[in-house]
């Protein structure tokens, strides 16, 4: 009988076959993962206020991060002549490398109950060990180009024997390690990383927290160990550092604001009607009960006599959809639930009779009104802060009656006007950006204290600690690029959404495949320009990649994508659209004015040539593709021929559907400034006559529809026809048809067309 190979040979080998692999430049090697069974989260909030509390205060020398000090560069407007700064607005800078902008300096102010030390606490690394650099080397190119998986090629060929069948996890690096010379005298000094010394050696530490990163980076770096290819998944920032906290003002406080904090649960002196953290009134305030409850699980009697619950309300774009169930994720984890629409409760009225003396008590149910008030605001159009202060209105008058409701105000208006709401509503408990989304609980604490907090400046966005609390079972959202790095004069989106900020791979494809687990069929990727994904990472990775990775996910039935720029998109998504089964025939590019000269006002980068050449493109490899998009009509300096040339790239391309809308100045923006604004009616006359040509090719398109027979995923019932339901072809036409939805939810059914209209379809079901 042949003997075995031993432990060491088996790794010669492999590494040895490996290399051979990589010679031959085998196109692919490995697939991704198999969904991994679902375990608690890595990160709950107790692990991460540990490791918060162990990381202390991070010298700025080891993490360097340089403010955005570029110059901003004048330039004469093409429409007005005069100098302005078109493409640069003071207001937004010129730096879009998040690893700069994102300045975590000493942060403290006055009203900040922090020392000031850096938030940016700790980094989630990944490696792989080999013994030489050419053969890392090699791997990073293919790496760079999704064709192999990270955790993967850590499991096969890594060298690291106390990491390889983990995918290569390194876990939390603390950025708080000093690095000192062999002196002699070391036994005093605390080393918070001195566990990863068989890993990563101080040397390779050394060099990556000497690096400014951001997720998705991957780096070499060299130790006694061999190269270690170095991947940095994700980033852990204390977000309360970056807040800014103000305490409410009491109009009697004989003592400090919170004179009792009972979260210590289970203590001699605790009662769960005590679990509250307590005002200069002696009021208490069942947020802070429930955010004391939620830090320990036993705690499920508190929570239920609590019973506290939110509502949220979201306003515009799929991005603020996204985040909102992102932020409802994070709601529903400290144990606050979502208010059912006819919920009531009992409220005890007291009434007086004057002729008798007496006081009367009785019961009656009144309709329950949400603990938590959550408004995700969206900028892009005019008039959005009025519709804030409008829909807040009632929430705060009961604020003012003495209610205990928490207002907290999210989303582009929130960063757009930062403190500037609290002093217009006092009544507002937290405003916070989009980049904080999913991270409102770690905010919430400081209300629950009492104080008002703004939390608004720039950050890394971290991985989700929560599950977001989807709105469908059959289709989801998923991010993979935050942010914009463009400069258009008109829009808000870089200011109010920040730089651009691509999450790894690994991260969007294990999100993908954990909700195909879940049985959701159909997945939309968002960004705000996504193609641009991965330019903002070191090695660069393309958008056209990611595409093909995550259609080959097993399971996935449909996959879409949002939105594009056409500055941008290359040919290559469009190809890889056309060669991935999963990918739907549909592309949204905005192309926003089909005027040169408008154009290259609105700082877009491209030219009408250029988008009509991808839409060529699109119609040489999927003829029967839908194209949808966005335009502007009114711009500043907007002549009639400007607007006819719109007019005629949209007789050009006909296209499924044109968001429009007639330009409103929009705060902090260039075009805002200009003198050659169009009247109103000018804009609404243009906007009409869009709009009438736009409907007339939505029924020219979906006209030719009519007898086929299509495949349709049923999502929901249709509400005006409740014997129904509604679903959506692969190009994104809405049809109807009779079926139960309790039994059709999630179906992909095959429907014949037989009713055509402007922007649905309906028919029959058929085998």
């Amino acid at each position: 009988m042949a003997t075995p190979p031993t432990p060491t040979l088996r790794r010669a080998l492999l590494t040895a076959s490996f290399a051979l692999l990589l010679a031959c430049s085998a196109p692919t090697i490995l697939g991704f993962r198999p969904p991994p069974p679902t375990t608690p989260c890595h990160r709950r909030r107790t692990q991460h206020r540990d490791v918060a509390r162990e990381c202390g205060n991070v010298p700025r020398s080891l993490h360097r991060l340089r403010s955005s000090t570029a110059e901003n560069t004048v330039v004469t407007s093409p429409i007005t002549g005069s100098e302005t700064n078109v493409k640069y607005p003071t207001s937004r800078g010129s730096t879009v490398d998040s690893r700069l902008i994102v300045d975590y300096k000493n942060q403290k102010n006055d009203n900040s109950s922090t020392d000031g030390s850096s938030p940016l606490l700790a980094l989630r690394l990944s490696h792989i060990l080999f013994a030489s650099r050419d053969l890392a080397a090699q791997t990073l190119e293919k790496l760079t180009k999704s064709e192999w998986n990270f955790e993967e090629m850590a499991r096969a060929v890594s060298n690291c024997g106390e990491t390889r069948e983990e995918g290569g996890s390194v876990g939390w690096i603390n950025l708080g390690e000093d690095f000192w010379e062999d002196d002699g005298d070391n036994s005093q000094r605390k080393n918070p990383n001195e566990h990863l010394d068989l890993i990563l050696p101080p040397s390779a530490r050394k060099e990556i927290l000497s690096t400014p990163t951001k997720p998705g980076d991957i780096l070499m770096v060299e130790s006694r160990r061999g190269v270690h290819l170095v991947q940095v998944a994700d980033v852990m920032v204390d977000v309360r550092r970056l807040s800014y906290v103000k305490a409410r003002k009491i109009k009697k406080q004989k003592q400090p604001m919170i004179i009792r904090n009972e979260m210590e649960i289970g203590s001699e002196d605790d009662t769960s009607t005590n679990a509250q953290r307590m005002d200069g009134h002696g009021k208490g305030t069942k947020l802070a009960g429930v955010l004391g409850g939620a830090l320990l699980e036993e705690n499920g009697d508190l929570r239920k006599k609590l019973d506290l619950t939110y509502k949220i309300e979201t306003m515009g774009c799929q991005m603020n959809s996204a985040d909102s169930e992102r932020i409802e994720g994070q709601l529903m984890s400290l144990g606050i639930r979502p208010l059912l629409e006819d919920e009531t409760e009992d409220v005890e009225v007291t009434t007086s009779n004057d002729g008798l003396m007496q006081e009367t008590k009785m019961v009656k149910k009144e309709k329950r009104k949400p603990d938590v008030i959550v408004l995700n605001t969206c900028s892009i159009r005019d008039h959005a802060e009025q519709k804030v202060y409008s829909y807040l209105g009632p929430h705060a008058k009961r604020k003012r009656a003495g209610e205990d409701v928490a207002i907290v105000v999210a989303g582009c208006v929130a960063q757009q006007e930062g403190q500037s709401l609290l002093r217009r509503i006092p009544e507002i408990d937290l405003v916070m950006g989009p980049q904080y989304a999913n991270r409102i609980s770690d905010l919430l604490e400081d209300v629950a204290n009492g104080n008002q907090v703004v939390a608004t400046e720039a950050s890394h966005i971290m991985e989700d600690s929560t599950k977001p609390r989807r709105q469908s079972v059959v289709c989801a959202w998923v991010n993979v690029i935050y942010g914009c790095n463009e400069r258009c004069t008109y829009c808000i989106v870089p200011t109010t959404r920040g730089v651009e900020q691509s999450r790894p791979v690994e991260s969007i494809v294990d999100e993908v495949r954990e909700l195909v687990s879940q049985g959701y069929r159909e997945v939309t990727l968002l960004g705000q320009n996504i193609d641009a994904y991965g330019r903002d990472m070191s090695p660069k990775r393309k958008f056209s990649d990611l595409l093909r990775t995550v259609g080959d996910v097993p399971g996935l039935k449909r996959l879409r994508f949002v939105t594009s720029h056409p500055r941008y998109m290359s040919l290559g998504v469009v190809d890889a659209v056309a060669e991935t089964g999963a990918a739907c025939e549909y592309f949204h590019v905005p192309f926003q004015s089909g005027s040169d000269s408008i154009l290259k006002a609105m700082g877009r980068g491209h030219t009408r040539q250029k988008f009509l050449s991808i839409v060529d493109r699109i119609r040489q490899r999927l003829p029967d593709a839908a194209i949808t998009a966005d335009v502007i009509v009114g711009f500043p300096g907007e002549t009639e021929r400007d607007f006819l040339d719109t007019l005629d790239i949209m007789e050009k391309v006909k296209f499924d559907t044109v968001n429009t809308a007639a330009y409103s100045p929009r705060p902090n923006t260039p075009a805002a400034t200009w003198e050659n604004q169009l009247s109103e009616e000018v804009k609404q006359e243009r906007l009409r006559r869009i709009n009438e040509l736009n409907a007339r090719h939505a029924e020219e398109r979906r006209a030719r529809m009519m007898g086929r027979i299509v495949e349709v995923l049923v999502e929901e019932r249709n509400v005006k026809k409740p014997t129904q339901v509604m679903g959506r072809t692969t190009h994104g036409y809405i049809v109807y048809f009779d079926g139960d939805i309790e039994e059709l939810r999630g179906e992909l059914l095959n429907v014949e067309i037989d009713t055509c209209q402007r922007y649905y379809l309906a028919g029959k079901m058929t085998e």
